[in-house]
């Protein structure tokens, strides 16, 4: 195995989940100035991440994640590694209805910048980046 394959993830998301998954993150997250009222604002919130997170913990390709956790005897759970990207969202989510701006064009740059940012971190939110190859060259 060579050096720079050492450090890929074995399993990577589906791509449609992860564009899926991260636009719906980044509404949530853009919302949040949208010149819409605070109830409905937080309606829209609760059901994108809801839909986010069920989108990427039921789909399919999580049974894989699970026996290649399995595989090498380690706890299939959720680590603080996962939740520690998501910090900057929540910061954003508690930061933006303190903008005295509401607009769509802001509530669509808030997406896009979510989104993007989403999409990057998404392997880290799913576990996936924290499957490596064993690397069976080890010397003990």
């Amino acid at each position: 195995m060579s050096p720079t394959n050492r450090n890929e993830p074995v399993i990577a998301p589906p791509t449609p989940v992860r564009a899926a998954a991260s636009a719906l993150f980044g509404l949530a997250v853009g919302i949040m100035v949208a010149p819409l009222a605070p109830g409905f604002q937080v309606i829209v919130l609760i059901l994108n991440v809801g839909a986010a997170l069920l989108l990427t913990f039921s789909h399919p390709y999580r049974r894989q994640v699970r026996a290649e956790v399995e595989k090498r005897g380690e706890r299939y759970r959720t680590s603080a590694a996962q939740v520690a990207p998501l910090f900057p969202l929540w910061i954003a989510l508690m930061a933006l209805p303190l903008l005295n701006t509401r607009s769509w064009v802001l509530m669509a740059i808030m997406w896009v910048i979510a989104s993007a940012y989403t999409w990057f971190i998404y392997p880290h939110i799913d576990g996936t980046a924290h499957i490596k190859p064993i690397d069976k060259t080890k010397k003990k």
